[in-house]
């Protein structure tokens, strides 16, 4: 039985720097790894007008995901507004809910709940509320009930105080900086401008390995915890 496994990205180059070695790490046990984007990302320039912008970072992140071992076609883009994803929208929470009924994940990934963007925190609670409504009955019209086993938020800005689960990303590193590599559009933007595109995306997991058992690892909170495989 093939193990599914769905990213909820709230931006491209998220997914990445978030939980990039773990993607790559899941692909090459053999996973089907899918990644929904809320959004893509098309206010992240200060030079690129937006819908240019939106078009070339869903192009980057197919390039990105495939250097992950993922198929670019399970990428899947929900173009909520940059800057406007709002978990008590139901338009947004039925767009995640037909996502992930349509996946039927084992395991999901997703921004951990104070990562330090306002965007990644509304992602969050966007995911939660998605994820819970998933596994009910109703909204029957976007699709049979799936219930997630497993969730585990990841960081992108802001450390986890208290990770409870660290995955060793060692073999997978160059994987992770290349992916990145894609994302061109975030690099060298000049003042004022945030960029993690070369060895900067690698120093939370640097961080992480300094402080556990050496090496590089990507740490997570866990949302829920049951049987991922059969």
């Amino acid at each position: 039985m093939e193990h599914q496994v769905l990213v909820i990205a709230p931006h491209p180059d998220d997914e990445v720097l978030g939980c990039g070695g773990s993607i790559a790490k899941l692909t090459a046990a053999g996973a089907r790894v899918h990644v929904g984007y809320l959004t893509s990302g098309e206010q992240g320039s200060g030079e690129i007008p937006a819908g240019e912008l939106g078009r070339l970072r869903e192009r980057e992140a197919r390039a990105a995901v495939s250097v992950l071992g993922v198929d670019p076609d399970e990428a899947s883009f929900l173009r909520t507004g940059d800057g406007a994803i709002d978990p008590h929208d139901l338009a947004q929470a039925e767009a995640v809910i037909r996502l992930v009924r349509q996946v039927r994940p084992a395991l999901a990934y997703l921004p951990h709940e104070h990562d330090g963007s306002f965007d990644h925190q509304a992602a969050h609670q966007l995911a939660v509320r998605a994820l819970d409504m998933a596994g009910s009955r109703n909204f029957a019209r976007l699709g049979d009930p799936h219930w997630v086993p497993a969730v585990l938020g990841y960081e992108v800005w802001s450390p986890i105080t208290r990770p409870a689960y660290l995955e060793d990303i060692g073999d997978f590193t160059a994987a992770k900086i290349a992916a990145l590599g894609c994302y061109s559009s975030q690099a060298g933007k000049g003042s004022g401008q945030a960029t993690h595109v070369g060895p900067a995306g690698l120093a939370l997991a640097a961080h992480r390995g300094a402080a556990t058992t050496g090496g590089h690892r990507e740490a997570f909170s866990v949302l829920r915890i049951g049987r991922v495989l059969p």
